[in-house]
């Protein structure tokens, strides 16, 4: 009965090692003490599944690895940030807050704190815009994003009195707003537990037609530049 049941094994061996691809080396073994005379083709059939079945094996964890990497080359997503720098539009240091509703869309608030961190009164100039992102770039050591922005900025030579006055310059002659587009480069550097640092570097242009009627009257068209560095998730 052994007998038979070693016969069959000759005729499908493959079929054997597919159910069990660890008993290859056994059935090599018995084939060969019950039948020494097994042909060399059903030896070399056995060898070829055996090792067959080891390459497959072997090639199993390749997957995950691979899906590591891939999950590498997508962009973080950012949500929010906070970031502080420099801009031309002020003598002070600039702090922006940014939110991110969509993956390719955000809205920015910059400005000097002119009415809650101090009240100078000095020229100053405040950005509120949306950020449309281009694309996404991998570098070594982090990802580049190229992105153009268009919304409004407000221009006050005083203490902000509140609200936004396109058409004039307000009730005291001190502030005025009109229409801004520009375009910036940021970066994003994963860090840990899906937080990134991130650096901004822009441009960007704003015309305010009754400049020139403020207090302290200002050229109407205001070109600026600005680098900020923060952090968020």
């Amino acid at each position: 009965m052994a007998l038979a049941r070693l016969s069959s094994l000759q005729s499908s061996p493959s079929r054997v090692l597919a159910a069990r691809p660890g008993a290859g080396l056994l059935l090599l073994l018995l084939l060969e003490h019950h039948m020494p005379l097994t042909s060399l083709s059903v030896r070399l059939s056995f060898a070829v599944a055996l090792l067959g079945g080891g390459s497959a094996r072997a090639e199993e964890p390749v997957e995950p690895i691979a899906s590591a990497e891939s999950a590498r080359d997508v962009p973080p997503r950012n949500y929010a940030n906070l970031r502080v720098g420099m801009s031309t539009s002020s003598r002070r240091p600039t702090l922006c807050l940014e939110l991110s509703p969509l993956e390719l869309l955000s809205v920015e608030a910059c400005g000097n704190g002119s009415g809650f961190l101090h009240h100078d009164p000095e020229p100053e100039i405040a950005h509120f815009r949306a950020h449309f992102k281009l694309s996404s770039w991998k570098t070594p050591i982090g990802w580049l994003q190229p992105r153009l922005s268009a919304g409004f900025a407000e221009l006050q030579v005083g203490s902000d009195g509140g609200g936004f006055h396109f058409e004039d310059t307000g009730p005291t002659g001190i502030e005025t707003a009109g229409p801004e587009v520009g375009a910036s480069l940021r970066a994003l550097f994963p860090v840990i537990a899906g937080f990134e640092l991130i650096g901004e570097l822009g441009i960007g242009a704003a015309y305010f037609p009754h400049a020139p009627r403020l207090l302290q009257p200002q050229a109407a068209f205001q070109p600026n530049a600005s680098f900020t560095l923060g952090v968020g998730f």
